[in-house]
């Protein structure tokens, strides 16, 4: 009888990624979620109060930005700035993907094995964001009662305007993210009853979760089986003399990503579904 719950366990851990109950790994890319609407500048202005996601009631419009364009961002604050003095205290829009290397039978094991973001600092000047050398690595904890909890612990390199294309402008050692992946078919009223889903940072002010039901679901493609949101903020380890920040500033960021399964494991996710369902009848029959 033992066997048989391991068994279970095992199955339904592996197909929650969408894996042959086989696999002990699988690498996941995840896209950055991004607006049809996306017109290449900021998400919303910098902000002196209020919340810093996009769609959330408080955004700020007008000709020259871009409130419903990108979901992901990062925020940078100077050391002592509290008004907007400069282009750097704002929030600048993110595209790209990230690949995650999950082993569910190593504990949730997680490894960050690429980072490519690209963004908007403002009309016609581009950022990137790019996984240094180091420990990346993480875990996640694929289940409604751990919150579908993923941190991360990962090294990055800031490329901004300042230098020119190709420099290191700013760089992260040790920085944290803290969120969840979530399966996209959780995303409901009842998902959310026995989970607890919020941006770690505080960036929101209001009922998170709604905010994800309402305003994230409706924009995930169709085909989107896991659904990516992490969050860190920290001050960087070594930034380019050139620039307004230095190592005092600040730069929080949030990823709201999403990936698709590669068709061969579509079957797999729907059988690992399958197998929550039976193990559920199981255990409430035992």
């Amino acid at each position: 009888m033992m066997k048989e719950k391991k068994l279970v366990l095992a199955i339904i851990l592996t197909t929650l990624l969408g894996l042959p109950a086989y696999t002990t790994a699988s690498t996941v890319q995840f896209e950055l979620l991004t607006s049809t609407d996306n017109i290449g500048t900021l998400p919303q202005q910098q902000q002196n109060g209020g919340d810093y996601l996009p769609r959330t009631g408080d955004d700020i419009t007008g000709g020259s930005i871009n409130p419903d364009g990108s979901f992901s961002f990062n925020y940078m604050n100077p050391d002592g700035i509290t008004e907007p003095a400069s282009y750097a205290k704002s929030t600048h829009s993110m595209t790209g993907s990230l690949t995650l290397d999950i082993d569910l039978q190593a504990g949730g094991a997680a490894d960050i094995i690429s980072l490519e973001f690209d963004g908007y600092v403002s009309p016609g000047k581009f950022s990137a964001q790019h996984l240094d050398n180091g420990a990346n690595s993480g875990t996640y904890s694929p289940t409604a009662a751990s919150n579908w909890a993923f941190q991360a612990c990962f090294d990055w390199y800031y490329d901004t305007p300042f230098a020119g294309s190709g420099a290191t402008d700013m760089t992260f050692v040790d920085y944290q993210w803290s969120g969840f992946i979530i399966p996209v078919s959780e995303l409901t009223t009842d998902g959310m009853a026995v989970t607890t889903l919020d941006d770690s940072l505080g960036y929101f002010d209001d009922n998170f979760e709604s905010w994800l039901l309402n305003q994230i679901t409706p924009q995930l493609p169709q085909e989107a089986a896991y659904l990516f949101f992490a969050q860190g903020q920290a001050n960087p380890s070594w930034t380019d003399p050139m620039m307004d920040m230095d190592t005092g500033g600040i730069v929080g960021e949030t990823i709201i990503a999403y990936a698709v399964p590669e068709p061969a494991t579509t079957m797999f996710l729907a059988v690992g579904f399958y197998w929550i369902r039976r193990q559920r009848r199981y255990l409430k029959n035992a």
